[in-house]
């Protein structure tokens, strides 16, 4: 199936959402640390794993501040990316050597983590908060070891389309594509949670472009794509490619559960949520 309108706005956004909080709110943390050996099933024996205390990694060379590693210092020496396959898995914070490299090294990496971790989801809302159960990946503390790979940690966003409405707009078939976004917050303290409020209550009446989903910067592991982006991934300049097609922000609103009500659902977090109100033109019968 080729990516749908609903694939791409939906890239589009979260694309938008995590260059949006990192570069106005300055939401990443740059952290030195060891890198720890482990085993990922899914990666079967032709995979080395070395895994760092964070996830997830920031590559966005847009954000002025990040640092974007280009290797790691192995045994002493500085090591290249490419090196024996050695690739970065951003979402998972680790990097991944081919088959033959030693579990035993001593490696150690600069990198940057996003302070709120963002995904997407099909989930309501209310099986997020109550059913969900989340590992912490604190931002203020270092835990001595690797976090596991693939499963949602928080701090974090997830983010959903909530619905989508055409309406006539114009003679010859072109309407206007309302699309209801949503983002459920889940914050280590509430200075942070109404920081992320704050940074997208100020997005009204701002618009962003639609990305094909073909140009997601990351691939099947998580890596860039380096054959799409060689130089690396800018999302203002890729955002600038796409001008011909401009969502606008109509409107925005901002909630938080209570705090007794979140003590009651997720005792160690704070809950908050974004609605978006999103408008696109288009000829979605063409």
């Amino acid at each position: 199936m080729i990516p749908a309108f609903s694939h791409n706005i939906t890239n589009s956004f979260f694309l938008w959402f995590d260059n949006h909080l990192m570069r106005k709110a300055e939401a990443f943390q740059t952290y030195t640390t060891k890198l720890y050996n482990y085993t990922d099933a899914r990666l079967g024996d032709n995979k080395v794993v070395y895994g760092s205390p964070y996830k997830q990694w920031a590559y966005d060379n847009s954000v002025a501040g990040i640092s974007i590693p280009s290797g790691f210092l192995i045994n002493n020496s500085f090591v290249p990316t490419g090196t024996s396959g050695m690739y970065i898995d951003f979402d998972n914070g680790r990097i991944v050597f081919n088959s033959g490299v030693s579990k035993n090294l001593n490696i150690t990496g600069t990198y940057t983590v996003k302070e709120i971790n963002s995904y997407i989801t099909d989930q309501p809302e209310d099986n997020l908060i109550i059913e969900g159960k989340y590992v912490t990946n604190s931002r203020f503390t270092v835990s001595e070891t690797y976090v596991s790979p693939y499963n949602p940690v928080t701090p974090c966003a997830f983010i959903s389309i909530e619905n989508i409405d055409n309406n006539g707009f114009a003679l010859g078939g072109e309407d206007e594509t309302r699309v209801r976004m949503k983002a459920v917050v889940f914050a280590e303290n509430l200075y942070q949670l109404d920081g992320v409020l704050s940074a997208f209550a100020d997005t009204y009446n701002t618009n962003f472009n639609i990305i094909p989903m073909t140009n997601h910067p990351l691939g099947e592991y998580n890596n860039l794509k380096t054959g799409l982006y060689p130089t690396g991934y800018n999302y203002i300049d890729v955002n600038k490619q796409h001008t011909d097609k401009k969502c606008y922000i109509y409107d925005v609103t901002t909630s938080k559960i209570k705090d007794d009500v979140v003590k009651e659902l997720n005792p160690i977090l704070h809950i908050g949520f974004i609605d978006w109100n999103i408008g696109n033109i288009r000829y979605p019968r063409l």
